[in-house]
């Protein structure tokens, strides 16, 4: 079981100056074997003139702490970043936290 929590939205101009719609979202999912849940971050986005026509990804579980995919979270919003290149970010968001604690 799933459950997903809408943390913000924001809007924002791209390059074109075409007005797009973000909304960051926390998934929460519970693991297999586990009793802890994992924790997941979704990005939808979608034109202003077209607000029913949504991209959207989703990361594998980033983490086991919330407060640590919420930190996550919002320094993804602080960068409005897109789905086009959410993967591409968290993967370099977690690299560099490991290699912090090596």
């Amino acid at each position: 079981m799933q459950r997903e929590f809408l943390i913000e939205t924001r809007a924002v101009a791209d390059e074109k100056g075409n007005l797009l719609n973000l909304k960051y979202y926390l998934i929460e999912e519970e693991a297999p074997r586990s009793a802890a849940p994992l924790y997941r971050i979704c990005v939808k986005k979608s034109l202003s003139e077209q607000p029913c026509v949504e991209e959207a990804e989703s990361t594998p579980p980033v983490s086991a702490s919330e407060a640590q995919a919420r930190q996550m979270l919002r320094q993804l919003i602080t960068n409005a970043v897109t789905p086009v290149c959410l993967l591409e970010i968290v993967d370099d968001m977690m690299t560099r936290e490991d290699m912090q604690v090596s």
